[in-house]
């Protein structure tokens, strides 16, 4: 079983920083795709783009939720 109070361990903090980065690097794409007219919108990259953010969304409710136990 995993220790609680992992959220100070470096690794604990690498997983959800990539997670993050994951998430809006996805964001600013979409954004640039829903604003920007010649920006060769592609539906397929877009539905991929949104795989990302939901993965990565997930990957961070997982460790929030395994790996944040603030109760002792």
């Amino acid at each position: 079983m995993a220790k609680n109070h992992q959220t100070e361990n470096p690794l604990y903090k690498a997983l959800m920083k990539r997670a993050e980065a994951e998430i809006a690097t996805a964001v600013a794409s979409l954004i640039v795709y829903f604003d920007t007219p010649t920006a060769g919108k592609s539906l397929k990259e877009m539905e991929h783009l949104l795989t990302v953010i939901s993965t990565a969304e997930k990957r961070i409710e997982t460790l929030n939720k395994h790996f944040n136990n603030t109760q002792i």
